[in-house]
């Protein structure tokens, strides 16, 4: 077959038998709007291989694995594994049939645990039980020790990229996959982790299976891979003995033209460097300390040691993002790194290399990720220029090769490389005199490399100043002037000339460091700061402690406050309270807010007024109960439809089903009227001495939901759905279903919430409840509820709601005016809600 002008043999695919095929995709097609993403691609993998699959960016390896693993559904073609097909298989089916896939970014949840989350993915019969899951991911990542040690309890929020990597590929393996997709798998491991990778492949393989793999990375690919296959535009180009081909021959097939290696930096230099740019003295922070840096107009300076030694936390730095103090000067001039804004405003652009959550915008088009930095541009008198901002970005995607149906598309909807290359654009467009790249083309293709190496040289070559910090010795080689090496965060040994070269980086690199670095995932130590911050319980103890502080408050104020009279009072409301709290608790762990609580409350005591009326029977009042749980059931079913099925924002949701249960209950009763059975409130009223029966009953439901939410597998996936959605999605949780069961659950705990009400009020009054819905989500966030989900307490919820009506007792008590309930309230729903985040923002740090 013919390439441009590079002729490649391509070798024949012999025919394979059915009982070697471990995988098999047959005439898979899929589009997107403005995309042909995979057109007619076959691919056969069999027992015993590492299957090669290579392309550029956006040329579909990530879509067709999507295929395979069941994430993505394909417009026609079957996916075959194990000899079993199926036309639209989902991730569940998949993984069942025997397929782990590693993703490009690691689908595991970030409110869970290590432990937890290799669990939730592991099919039905290697699935440990909940309580032998911290031991049995513990001897799966003991053979990832030598590289990296992490902790099975910690959850995966605190974890580095990389060691988040490490989970997820252990977790995979784990499987015991008849075939194991690797879908960029090395990009943020160093080499002793890769080479661990390696040797545990080859394991697989000499077990009997099967492993594709997708790298830029060709030299891995030569290393490693039986066969390669090559994608270009979403066709499949050929499949090759990788035997038979070259590197060079590879890159040439798939760029689909004769492509040379670039030339280095001190090749390519045209002028000579300038004065002094960027100045740094006495530069210290977390991680590094006493930097002296200078950088000339023109040049281009890398950064590289072993991980861990203090080069990434000085390019975060100097970009604003890490504090620091010292003095910075461009050209003369000090600049404040206090923060992102101040950097760029002084001319420091950074360029991130974690580009899921600190480079791309989710939700915004291309253009609006590229210019949002440098609006400035194109803003005149306060308006901003549509056409020029448009021009501009045109102008800098065309420059960049950024391959996009539209620049009015989803960025979340390109390729990692094009995604790259957007966010560069976007530190280029700001035009600054320094430029920080923090790993450049980390996920993109050699294609694409060569192109971004020439727009950072382009950049020098105007008179920026460019650092750049790259864990490849071999990109430094052929891009810097010169190389810092790093080591216990400080600037061990500057490469230039003849010592710049990829040996003599990595050479001074392990030198310099005297013993490899672990992955940077080292075991911390588990302190019991670190236990109390990490547990969901926590909030409850301050909870407790707050109420505690009040009721020594009221006691010096009242000899009323310790009389059972006083608890009679207040305990049936805060059983009230309670259901409502952990009503809301349900909804908030999937990241949703339920503002029909309140209206619901109200329109099941109205409709409690008809079926539980005077002189029911015992069977009539069960009657009358399964009425108020299926009337309760429906409105979550209305819930869910409009925020799941049409999509619109839950807040949204609930506030239209908040206005329509209202219009009905007070349609049935537009004055409290209809008197309730009083045999059946005397049930609800039951008291053992001054406890009611409810509130008993509310505990016990309390610590059940807490048991069920770590304990069973409909708790963890229900937090695995609020902590990442997506992402529970591509692991196999039926998100949708578990949504449902969310919305459906808080209605129906509100069913008690309502007795007890009837209780209170003897008739059918439709406004009863409407006070309860903002207390309810107050109770909720001071138990320690997350309101973007995933985490939260139901025994949190229910100290929450005891602190709300102690609130309101005390303040009765103190002889202050009633406002100051809800400014006591509203007060400390916000400094809780910031206490909680500051919380575990700290401890992810530490």
């Amino acid at each position: 077959m013919y390439v441009s002008d590079v002729q490649v043999q391509e070798s024949p695919v012999h025919e394979v038998p059915d009982q070697d095929v471990v995988l098999r995709l047959e005439a898979v097609d899929k589009k997107y709007p403005g995309v042909h993403a995979i057109k007619n691609v076959s691919l056969t993998v069999r027992r015993g291989e590492v299957h090669a699959l290579v392309g550029q960016n956006g040329a579909g390896k990530s879509t067709l694995v999507g295929i395979a693993a069941g994430s993505i559904t394909a417009d026609s073609g079957t996916v075959e594994i194990g000899g079993v097909a199926a036309a639209d298989p989902s991730p569940a089916w998949c993984r069942e049939q025997g397929l782990a896939i590693v993703y490009q970014e690691p689908a595991l949840l970030p409110d869970l645990t290590v432990a937890e989350n290799m669990r939730l993915s592991m099919p039905e019969e290697l699935r440990p039980s909940v309580g032998d899951q911290v031991g049995w991911a513990e001897g799966i990542l003991a053979r990832w020790s030598n590289v990296a040690s992490i902790d099975p309890r910690t959850p995966v929020r605190e974890l580095q990229p990389d060691a988040r990597f490490v989970v997820e590929i252990a977790k995979a393996l784990a499987e015991e996959p008849k075939v194991i997709v690797l879908d960029e798998p090395t990009e943020h491991l160093l080499p002793p982790a890769v080479a661990e990778l390696f040797r545990l492949v080859s394991e697989l393989i000499a077990a009997g299976g099967a492993v594709v793999y997708i790298s830029h990375r060709l030299n891995e690919v030569k290393q490693i891979a039986h066969a390669v296959s090559v994608l270009r535009d979403g066709a499949l180009v050929g499949t090759f003995t990788s035997a038979d081909v070259t590197e060079q021959d590879v890159v040439n097939l798939v760029v689909g033209r004769e492509l040379t290696r670039g030339h280095t930096r001190a090749d390519t230099r045209s002028s000579q460097l300038g004065d002094t740019l960027l100045q740094v003295t006495d530069f210290s922070g977390e991680g590094f300390d006493d930097l002296h840096l200078q950088v000339r107009a023109g040049e281009i300076v890398g950064f590289a040691g072993v991980e861990g030694q203090g080069q990434r936390e000085v390019l975060r730095a100097l970009g604003g993002l890490v504090g620091n103090h010292g003095t910075v000067e461009i050209d003369g001039r000090p600049v404040r790194t206090s923060s992102p804004t101040t950097a760029l405003a002084g001319g420091i652009a950074y360029l991130p290399h974690d580009r899921h959550n600190e480079g791309i915008l989710p939700g915004l088009s291309l253009r609006e990720n590229a210019s949002l930095a440098s609006l400035g541009r194109f803003t005149r008198f306060g308006a901003l220029s549509r056409l020029r901002e448009r021009k501009a970005t045109s102008e800098t995607f065309a420059s960049m090769r950024v391959k996009a149906p539209s620049p009015e598309v989803d960025i979340t909807t390109l390729s990692g490389g094009n995604q790259q290359k957007v966010v560069l654009s976007r530190v280029l467009m700001t035009e600054s005199t320094v430029i920080l790249a923090d790993e450049p083309t980390q996920g993109v293709d050699i294609g694409a490399r060569e192109e971004i190496y020439t727009i950072l040289r382009e950049a020098a070559a105007r008179g920026a100043a460019v650092i750049v910090l790259s864990s490849s010795a071999a990109e430094l080689e052929q891009l810097c002037d010169r190389v810092i090496v790093f080591s216990r965060g400080k600037a061990a040994k500057e490469l230039v000339g003849d010592e710049l070269t990829e040996h003599g980086i990595a050479q001074a690199a392990l030198s310099a460091t005297g013993s490899r670095s672990r992955v940077g995932t080292a075991l911390r130590k588990v302190t019991l700061g670190r236990k109390i911050s990490r547990s969901d319980l926590t909030p409850a103890a301050i909870l407790a402690l707050a109420t505690v502080l009040l009721a020594i408050v009221a006691i010096s104020q009242s000899e009323f406050y310790l009389t059972s009279r006083n608890f009679g009072l207040i305990l049936p409301l805060l059983a009230t309270l309670a259901f409502f709290a952990m009503a809301q608790q349900v909804v908030m762990m999937i990241g949703g807010i339920d503002l029909s609580v309140g209206p619901l409350a109200g329109l099941l005591v109205v409709v409690g007024s008809f079926v539980l009326s005077a002189y029911k029977t015992p069977i009539g009042m069960i009657i009358g109960l399964v009425v108020l749980a299926i009337v309760a059931a429906v409105v979550g079913l209305v819930n869910w439809t409009l925020a799941v099925v049409v999509k619109i924002n839950p807040l949204i949701a609930t506030l239209v089903t908040y206005t329509a249960i209202q219009g009905i209950a007070y349609l049935l009763r537009p004055l409290p009227a209809g008197k309730i059975d009083p045999v059946f409130t005397s049930y609800a009223s039951t008291k053992l001495g001054f406890v009611p029966i409810m509130l008993v009953v509310a505990i016990v439901v309390a610590v059940l939901l807490e048991v069920a939410m770590y304990r069973t597998m409909f708790g963890v996936r229900l937090r695995a759905t609020g902590s990442q959605h997506a992402t529970a999605d591509r692991i196999g949780v039926r998100t949708k279903w578990i949504t449902l069961a969310a919305y459906v659950s808080c209605s129906v705990l509100i069913v008690p919430a309502a007795v007890l009400l009837m209780a209170q009020a003897g008739t059918g009054n439709a406004s009863i409840g409407d006070s309860y819905t903002l207390a309810s989500i107050g109770a909720a966030v001071l138990g320690g509820a997350s309101i973007f989900g995933g985490r939260g307490s139901f025994i949190g919820a229910c100290l929450g709601a005891v602190l709300v009506i102690q609130i309101n007792t005390v303040v009765q008590f103190i002889g202050l005016p009633l406002y100051w309930q809800q400014w006591l309230l509203g007060g400390l729903t916000i400094a809780a809600a910031a206490f909680y985040s500051k919380s575990r923002t700290l401890a992810e740090r530490s």
